[in-house]
């Protein structure tokens, strides 16, 4: 893959932030820090420091608002977030390893269930 693609796979923590902000929406930092505190001990910076690195990776955008606080929201819905990710992951795999990574999907695709497979090959024609 390309250098200069942002990252696009997240960390277990990152993975929790994303949730929760496809979840609400518009969030900020302290409203993320809440939902997360119910289940773990956290600190403010540590939030604060994933919530700028998912925008630094496109995940999230931001913008102050009236009080100086910065205000996050998804960059895309989380369906889209996926689909544009996995593609960028395919692509690297098929550009980097060629016809060995498509006869891998292709197995990984053969073992699948017969309804998944049905519906996989009927979206592979629509492609």
């Amino acid at each position: 893959m390309a250098q200069n693609q942002k990252k696009i796979n997240f960390g277990e923590l990152e993975k929790e932030i994303m949730e929760i902000c496809w979840k609400v929406g518009q969030c900020c930092v302290r409203d993320v820090l809440e939902k997360l505190q119910k289940k773990r001990n956290i600190a403010y910076t540590t939030v604060m420091t994933v919530m700028t690195r998912l925008c630094n990776k496109g995940a999230l955008k931001r913008k102050l608002n009236s009080s100086g606080a910065f205000i996050y929201t998804p960059t895309r819905d989380k369906r889209s977030f996926f689909a544009a990710a996995s593609k960028k992951i395919i692509s690297g795999l098929i550009s980097d390893y060629g016809e060995i990574a498509v006869a891998q999907l292709m197995d990984i695709v053969e073992n699948n269930d017969a309804k998944k497979l049905k519906e996989l090959r009927r979206k592979l024609r629509r492609i």
